[in-house]
This record gives structure tokens, sequence and C-alpha cells, in this order.
């Protein structure tokens, strides 16, 4: 197998750790957000009723 002679050194596991880091934008953003526990459940697609116009 090819990645059986995959070497990951330390400069490629830093940017590795970098790249996978949110911004701080993007933090601030989902620390405003509510988490998924404390938002109200919606009732599923089938038992919702259409606007009828």
């Amino acid at each position: 197998m090819a990645l059986q002679s995959l070497q990951i050194d330390a400069v490629i596991a830093m940017r590795a750790r970098d790249v996978s880091r949110p911004t701080r934008e993007h933090q601030e953003a989902a620390d405003r957000r509510p988490l998924r526990d404390e938002m109200p459940r919606r009732p599923p697609a089938h038992t919702r009723r259409r606007n009828d116009s």
C-alpha cells in the first residue's frame, strides 16, 4: 500500500493543525449561535401543514 510509506514530519503536522483551526471570525460566530440542544424542535416534515392560499 502506498499509505504505509507516508511520512508526516513536524512541518506537515503544524500545517494541518493551522488549517483545521477556525478563524477568529468563525469562532466568534459559532459562539453566538445557540447549541443544537438549545434550539426548539420542529415537527417532522410529514406532519407540518402547508400555507393554504
